[in-house]
């Protein structure tokens, strides 16, 4: 079990085994799988970008490490006892010789209420047809893909994280109104069918962020982040339910195509909350009502 021999021999079949010194390597086609390094009481396998740390513990016991995760496997008088533990900092610089990697948070499930700043009617006879039911006016992040960069050498406590996301966003109407795109401007319509059941409008933007994150010390679980999230509109459309008959128009309203916010997350582990505020105009310059719209939510 110390030398896990059964790991090897399993890989021997797959590829062919060289040895130097107290160093064994897996060759599957040519390529190195498995690097095994024996260094007495420890012995490192090393499976691509991922290493296990195996060390001889005092008596009977062996301890195995694979990332913040450790298992301690001691055989005594009454059987067998396995333990588990994770790792602070400071226990995985002893573990390994160096600093954990920052990991950043933006990979993630998101949700928000939506609403707008006060909204300038100028020019509208009209002027409450962007009032919004903010209890169904909800906002759907899938935070994809991230990159994390740490800014220092040793505790890695403070980086910069970037990523690609897909934000949804939905804003429920409180009054009988849709929008209509009429000759390069937006104007409200007022729907009469008493029957009417639902009327939003809808976008869809593929987001970029550059966030500055800060985690406090390890034990707290704490973090901190703020930065700046950029847009790309991939579609817009709005609904309207009425009667249970559900009718669709897929129009670019003259939202703006692009836009910026600042965000601001606080978590917890994997939870936080988070608030964003786009500085870019949801319209586009003198196109519609001057707003910006801006969501608090929560993500996982």
């Amino acid at each position: 079990m110390k030398k896990i021999y059964l790991f090897l021999i399993l890989s021997a079949v797959l590829g062919m085994v060289s040895r130097a010194q107290d160093t064994v390597r897996v060759n599957v086609l040519g390529k190195n799988m498995v690097t095994v390094i024996d260094n007495g009481a420890k012995t490192d396998v090393k499976i691509g970008d991922n290493t296990i740390n195996v060390q001889q513990g005092k008596s009977d016991s062996v301890k195995i490490r694979l990332g913040r995760k450790t298992m301690v496997i001691t055989e005594g008088k009454h059987g067998t006892k396995v333990a588990f533990d994770n790792l602070d900092d400071e226990k995985y610089l002893r573990w390994t010789g160096h600093a954990p990697k920052f990991k950043g948070h933006w990979s993630a499930l998101e949700l928000g209420i939506n609403t707008f700043s006060t909204v300038d009617y100028n020019g509208y006879a009209t002027k409450n047809f962007m009032d919004l039911n903010q209890n169904k006016s909800l906002e759907v992040n899938i935070n994809l893909f991230k990159y994390a960069i740490a800014l220092q050498e040793n505790k890695n406590n403070i980086g910069l994280v970037t990523g690609l996301g897909f934000n949804f966003n939905d804003y429920r109407f409180a009054n009988n109104f849709t929008l209509k795109n009429e000759m390069g401007y937006i104007v409200p319509v007022l729907i009469t069918d008493p029957k009417l059941e639902k009327t939003k409008l809808s976008t869809g933007f593929l987001t970029v962020p550059l966030l500055l994150e800060i985690h406090f010390p390890r034990e707290s679980k704490l973090w901190i982040s703020m930065g700046v999230i950029g847009g790309i509109k991939m579609g817009s459309h709005t609904k309207l339910k009425i009667d249970g008959a559900k009718t669709k128009d897929h129009n670019d309203f003259d939202i703006n195509p692009f836009r910026g916010g600042s965000t601001v997350r606080l978590g917890y582990k994997s939870f936080y909350l988070y608030g964003t505020y786009n500085f870019t105009p949801f319209f586009r310059d003198g196109r519609g009502p001057a707003m910006d719209p801006y969501t608090i939510g929560i993500g996982i």
